[in-house]
């Protein structure tokens, strides 16, 4: 019976993310956003992706001590990505920049802890954010795990991108150095020159489980990261624990203000569509 089936994953997916928000969390809780103590927008002093603020988060707790070692995704040959160990502010900077790509980053995590590593900072989506805390559960005390969480409302699958890419932008992704999604608009640097197209001409190319997905800002992390909410050039940052607040407590940005009504938006918006995608399983 899917309905009953549907009904019980969704209420023992609350119940968890609940227990999650008790164990790490502080602050206020909002539909939306998820439970916070602080919310501003900023931009680094560190050249990336809107306002450099992950990258700058993640040199310095490696510089200060804060953590020994970080889980970032790289770009690989193809326009493809994985979880790769920065241990360095070097290695750090070579990962700068947003994949819209999915990349397990648990199996990463898991190979560090059996090294013995004990402190670990982690850039995620939120999907990977609810892993990455489940296995927090189980090395109780013995680790201290750090999550960025990154604002994500889709993932696009490589080869049905590439596909889509040649149809609406007439271009090859293997050729494409850079991509950003902001405002509705997707935009791609390739051999210099700039395309774009509306974001929603590539649905066709997105992870089929994103649609099963209604986390937008990553609300099981310590400290959230997005741009949307934030003027072009800045990040919004969300802090959701105490973790969160040491992680950000050094960071040299110039800080503005979030409009949260957007941010609320777009996460109405991806807990709609999960409601209708379980809601279509609910009638097979």
């Amino acid at each position: 019976m899917p309905e009953i089936q549907t009904e019980k994953s969704h209420d023992l997916k609350m119940q968890y993310e609940a227990k999650i928000e008790r164990q790490f969390l502080k602050g206020t809780k909002d539909e939306d956003l998820g439970i916070y103590c602080d919310l501003f927008s900023a931009r680094s002093n560190i050249e990336g992706q809107d306002g450099g603020v992950v990258t700058a988060l993640l040199t310095n707790g490696l510089q200060q001590g804060t953590f020994d070692a970080a889980i970032v995704v790289r770009f690989m040959d193809g326009y493809t990505a994985e979880a790769v160990v920065a241990e360095t502010a070097e290695d750090v900077l070579k990962g700068k920049g947003t994949k819209y790509l999915k990349v397990n980053v648990t199996k990463k995590m898991a190979e560090l802890i059996k090294q013995g590593k004990k402190r670990i900072a982690v850039v995620c989506t939120p999907c990977e954010a609810a892993a990455v805390r489940r296995i927090q559960q189980t090395t109780g005390k013995d680790c201290e795990i750090i999550i960025i969480g990154l604002f994500c409302f889709e993932a696009f699958n490589t080869d049905r991108l590439r596909e889509e890419m040649k149809t609406h932008l007439g271009v090859d992704l293997n050729k494409v150095e850079k991509t950003q999604v902001h405002q509705g608009k997707f935009t791609a640097l390739v051999e210099g020159r700039v395309v774009s197209c509306r974001a929603k001409d590539l649905d066709c190319a997105s992870e089929k489980t994103c649609l099963f997905c209604d986390d937008f800002t990553s609300r099981l992390a310590d400290v959230s990261v997005g741009s949307v909410g934030s003027r072009l050039g800045y990040s919004t940052v969300i802090v959701r624990s105490e973790v969160g607040e040491k992680l950000v407590k050094n960071l040299e940005a110039v800080k503005g203000t979030v409009d949260t009504l957007k941010v609320a938006k777009i996460a109405k918006l991806k807990r709609a569509r999960a409601e209708k995608s379980f809601a279509g399983l609910n009638k097979i």
